[in-house]
């Protein structure tokens, strides 16, 4: 019992001495581990935040403000949906996509859908997302913890340290800051 708690102790350091990122548009946050770091330039609009580690591995949050007729959540839209319909729809993207698991998960206190699949990458290599959505009113939120398969079990941890300390406000109520 002794041993937990000084791996507990431990472990609560090692989290207060890494980064804390806050988003500069949304109210959110997370932390980043040691040895990744904030991508300088982003090319794509809906992306509000992309951490890096170097070796081809991310960890993407995005926003995105769209038009819908539903007052679903993205878990009540996307739960219905078949393996293969999902896979079709991110073969539009990817190419070809290999749905995993899927299930419903909470990051932040709000309730995610997650969907964990494979997708073609380079050299034959694949990438396994551990993609996470969340939506209130007109706005998503995704969360794309994306690593090049041989590098799972090293970015599982990075990974488990953004998910579990994310923290965002009700992005309803949030307006981007001009």
């Amino acid at each position: 019992m002794f041993k937990f708690y000084i791996v507990l102790l431990l472990t609560s350091l090692n989290v207060f001495s890494q980064t804390k990122f806050t988003s500069v548009k949304y109210n959110y946050s997370f932390i980043i581990p040691d040895g990744w770091h904030v991508k300088d330039q982003i090319y794509n609009p809906d992306v509000d935040a992309k951490i890096v580690d170097g070796k081809g591995n991310s960890f993407i949050v995005s926003i995105k403000t769209f038009p819908t007729a539903t007052k679903l959540t993205a878990k009540q839209q996307m739960e219905s949906t078949t393996n293969q319909e999902m896979e079709e729809q991110f073969n539009a993207v990817y190419g070809t996509a290999k749905v995993i698991k899927r299930g419903s998960v909470y990051v932040g206190l709000k309730e995610c859908y997650y969907i964990h699949l494979l997708t073609p990458f380079q050299d034959g290599l694949q990438l396994y997302h551990k993609e996470f959505y969340y939506s209130e009113g007109y706005r998503i939120l995704s969360i794309d913890a994306c690593s090049i398969e041989m590098y799972l079990d090293e970015t599982t941890p990075a990974f488990a340290i953004m998910i579990d300390t994310f923290k965002f406000s009700n992005l309803k109520n949030n307006e981007v800051k001009q």
